[in-house]
């Protein structure tokens, strides 16, 4: 009885450290897999009313990738994520 009980709390344990894995598990964020308008939503934080946040490395990812499409250039200017256009 008692082999039994400590059989499942190690069963417990070791299914709860899997989901705990899982669940910190991360795909790499790709930038080049949205399309502009959402990359400007995340920029912008407007999807849905919700403040989505950005760490630094997804922040530059997608400010490099709208640049390189050339689009919304404008608004990443505006907003302090590009350098000023020089005249």
């Amino acid at each position: 009885m008692i082999a039994a009980r400590q059989e499942n709390l190690r069963t417990q344990v070791v299914v709860g450290e899997e989901n705990m894995m899982t669940q910190t598990k991360r795909e790499p964020f790709n930038a080049g897999e949205f399309s502009s308008r959402k990359l400007m939503e995340l920029v912008s934080g407007e999807r849905d009313g919700d403040r989505l946040t950005l760490d630094q490395e997804a922040l530059d990812a997608v400010v490099s990738e709208l640049a390189s499409r050339r689009h919304y250039l404008r608004e990443l200017r505006d907003r302090g994520l590009l350098a000023p256009r020089a005249s």
